[in-house]
This record gives C-alpha cells, sequence and structure tokens, in this order.
C-alpha cells in the first residue's frame, strides 16, 4: 500500500492505491473491443502510466520538526535541548547541531514548520525571519516575506512558506521564534536552496 509519515505522503507508481488503478485501466482496455490495433492499445497504456506516474514524484511539504527536550530546557541547558528532524525525503545538513543545521530545498518547494516536545507541551511556532546578509545586499528574498508569522491548524501553530523561484544557489540564516505556554525561545538554523 502507499506510504504515510507523520506529515507527509508521498505516493509512488508502485504503490497499491496507484498501481491497482492502473492495473484496471490496462484489463479494461484489453478487454474493449474498439482497441482492435496494437498501436492504439500501446498508445492508450502509455498515457495511462504517464498520468498515474506524474502523481508519483509529487513531493509534499517539507516538514521541519523543532524537538524540544524540556527537561534539559527547565535545566537551562538550551544546547542539548533543541534538535531536529525532518520529513522523509528532505535533505540536511549538520542535523545533529541545531545551529548549523541546514534544510536543502529547490525554488518552489513548500516548506513547513512544526514543534514537539518530550513532555507533550505545545510548541508553538510563532515566526520565521529570514536574517539580512550584509555582504549580499541584493540577495533575493527566498520567501514572499522576511517574516512570516504562524498560524494555528489542527490545534498546533505552525509556519508554512514557498521557496521563490529567484533565490536559487543562495544559503539563508533564519530565527524560529517559538513557544512553550508564555515562555519564548529563538534557534537560528540555515536554508540552502539548490541550482
Amino acid at each position: 500500500m502507499c506510504s504515510w509519515d507523520n506529515h507527509t505522503y508521498v505516493p509512488s507508481l508502485l504503490s497499491g492505491f496507484y498501481w491497482q488503478y492502473i492495473v484496471v485501466y490496462i484489463i479494461l482496455i484489453i478487454q474493449n473491443p474498439i482497441m482492435k490495433t496494437r498501436k492504439q492499445l500501446f498508445i492508450l497504456i502509455v498515457f495511462t502510466l504517464l498520468t498515474f506516474s506524474s502523481a508519483s514524484f509529487a513531493q509534499g511539504p517539507h516538514v521541519i520538526t523543532l524537538n524540544v527536550d524540556t527537561n534539559e530546557l527547565n535545566n537551562n541547558n538550551k544546547d542539548a535541548a533543541f534538535s531536529f528532524s525532518v520529513s522523509e525525503g528532505t535533505q540536511v545538513e549538520n542535523i545533529d547541531d541545531p545551529l548549523k543545521f541546514t534544510i536543502l530545498v529547490q525554488a518552489n518547494d513548500d516548506i513547513e514548520w512544526v514543534g514537539s516536545s518530550s513532555s507533550g507541551a505545545a510548541v508553538s511556532i510563532d515566526e520565521i525571519e529570514i536574517v539580512e546578509d550584509e555582504t549580499k545586499p541584493n540577495r533575493e528574498k527566498i520567501f514572499k516575506k522576511n517574516k512570516t508569522s504562524g498560524k494555528i491548524n489542527n490545534g498546533k501553530k505552525k509556519v508554512k512558506a514557498k521557496v521563490k523561484d529567484k533565490s536559487k544557489g543562495n544559503t539563508y540564516k533564519y530565527i524560529i521564534r517559538f513557544s512553550i505556554g508564555a515562555s519564548p525561545f529563538e534557534v537560528d538554523p540555515g536554508i540552502k536552496v539548490g541550482k
């Protein structure tokens, strides 16, 4: 059957749902008396496969989960309190270092930031802010705005943003502003956009 992870559904051509439809279409095509020539049959099979294979390459959003260890946070050990995990298929650099953690994306990709805590306390992603690079004052924006506020969805506050096409080849430092209850925190990882 199709594979699911916590955040993203990425179908594959051989996954059960699509494969079953392809088999049904092929059986219907073969049994159809109108399709007498092999050429017509071949064209219809190729068209059917192309239709379903387009869905097989659909990339869901890159989901970045900010994991907060509330015990370490309560002990004021911020270096050990934060870590990141990402959705399947998302490439990163320095996953074990929250300050150097960098997600690798392409232009027009969607990114979603969510929070999770070891104690089960709600982690609200309040805002993502892109840090200006003084060495590249004319650098294209990666998102529509430099600050993107979080919105509540399914009881969790998270941020979603789409990578702009003109940001190709740039690396951006950004700040994740988040809160647990009334306590605000920040961490500043990076995003690298492929060429």
